[in-house]
């Protein structure tokens, strides 16, 4: 190249706009993988509108995989794998004969709700179900859950085009009213069971409750309706206890209008003198006025509440776990065992909304007897069979979900040849 080649190249070298180098940032995760599965890991990025979601499919073996659409802003890949994992053994133990013809999958989206604007909101849930449809309804079907609702469910079927995609939805769109609070109504079931089947009469029942949002709150409502004398009740700012007992309509007024329940103890001090304030680790550890007594305590917020440690301090007869995953170990159902304490674990407890789900989406006419049924069918198998073998309830749940997943899998395999 001669000078004035030279001088020309480098005078068009010197027009052109410099690059800044960008650092790329890499997503880095892992997550167990058995003979279950997971089947298919989807990771969402949209960075334009903000949007990171996940949707894990776990086993579609008996049909599409089922599980609902979370949106929190600290969720992560391997927290939806758990509770996708929890959704097969869910939908595997949940039918009224053999089991719903469901898999397991989970979905979420990293964002905060309350921290973003509704037209927002629906902009994330409208592009994440963009980016999976190919996947729905034929491997997974969505639905609500923390963070999200109804109106969330109608964006995400009109935006994949198939209103089988999600249930859960407004009337408008093939919703059931009987969706609605399924899972606490499922859990107040499994409580009305379980004390019948241990012969426990309710009016010596205290109950302490984590959490007073879409489970929670329903569950504690219908318990005092019943009679129950709940006495502490917290949630994300805090709680309130009462030895005497907690009144449930002034603590959803109170809930209703501050935003936490711990404020029952300032609004309602003239009308409820002796009610504390009151910890999440506070609330675990109340003692019992008498031997009598017999203690219920209800996880109905998030997972991850009690290690080992706690699993050796907490305060229980009875443990309903209305939240999925709360437990940091499979150690800790063997402690509450060797306590004593009955435990009847997320996945059999907290199944009615899938059940009712499965009545929304084949039109049944009678989704709560369904529900019902569901419930005394499972714990008729469950709870005589772990007194016999002295072993938690857990695990004879787990054995009855893991080889109703084996038969379905061994059928595919016939069906498909692979």
């Amino acid at each position: 190249m001669n000078e004035d080649a030279k001088k020309d190249d480098n005078e068009i070298r010197s027009r052109q706009p410099k690059l800044e180098s960008k650092k790329i940032s890499l997503m880095e995760f892992s997550i167990p993988y058995d003979q279950f599965g997971p089947e298919k890991v989807i990771i969402v990025r949209e960075p334009r509108i903000n949007l990171l979601g996940f949707l894990i499919i776990d086993n579609t073996a008996p049909g599409p995989g089922k599980g609902g659409l979370r949106m929190t802003p600290d969720v992560t890949v391997h927290e939806v794998f758990r509770l996708a994992r929890i959704m097969t053994w869910k939908c595997a133990i949940a039918g009224v004969r053999e089991g719903l013809p469901f898999g397991g999958a989970k979905s979420a989206i990293k964002a905060n709700p309350k921290a973003i604007s509704l037209n927002q909101k629906r902009l994330l849930v409208k592009a994440f179900a963009e980016a999976i449809r190919p996947f729905c309804p034929q491997y997974y079907i969505s639905a609500p859950d923390m963070g999200t609702n109804s109106s969330d469910m109608d964006v995400f079927v009109k935006a994949i085009g198939d209103r089988n995609a999600a249930t859960g939805k407004s009337k408008m769109l093939g919703g059931i009213e009987e969706r609605q609070g399924a899972t606490a109504r499922g859990l107040w079931y499994t409580i009305r069971y379980t004390l019948d089947y241990y012969n426990v009469d309710p009016n010596q029942c205290t109950v302490t409750l984590m959490g007073f949002g879409k489970v929670g709150k329903p569950t504690a409502l219908t318990l005092y309706e019943k009679g129950f004398k709940v006495i502490a009740v917290t949630d994300s700012q805090g709680g309130v206890y009462d030895e005497d007992g907690l009144d449930v309509y002034d603590l959803i007024k109170v809930k209703e209008s501050s935003g936490s329940v711990s404020d029952y103890v300032k609004k309602f001090k003239d009308e409820h003198p002796n009610a504390k304030f009151i910890t999440n680790d506070m609330m675990i550890r109340i003692k019992k006025k008498s031997k009598d007594e017999k203690r219920i305590f209800i996880p109905a917020a998030i997972g991850g509440i009690y290690d080992e440690k706690i699993a050796n301090e907490i305060v229980a007869d009875f443990i309903f776990e209305a939240a999925n995953d709360p437990a940091k170990s499979p150690e800790v159902y063997s402690i509450f065992h060797k306590r004593g304490i009955i435990d009847i674990n997320d996945f059999v407890a907290n199944k009615g909304g899938v059940v009712v789900s499965y009545a929304e989406l084949n039109r049944l006419l009678e989704p709560e007897t369904l529900l019902i049924e569901s419930v005394v069918r499972v714990l008729d198998r469950i709870l005589p069979v772990a007194e016999d073998m002295n072993v938690p309830p857990r695990t004879v749940a787990l054995n009855l979900a893991k080889n109703h997943i084996l038969e379905k899998m061994e059928e595919r395999k016939r069906l498909r040849g692979y």
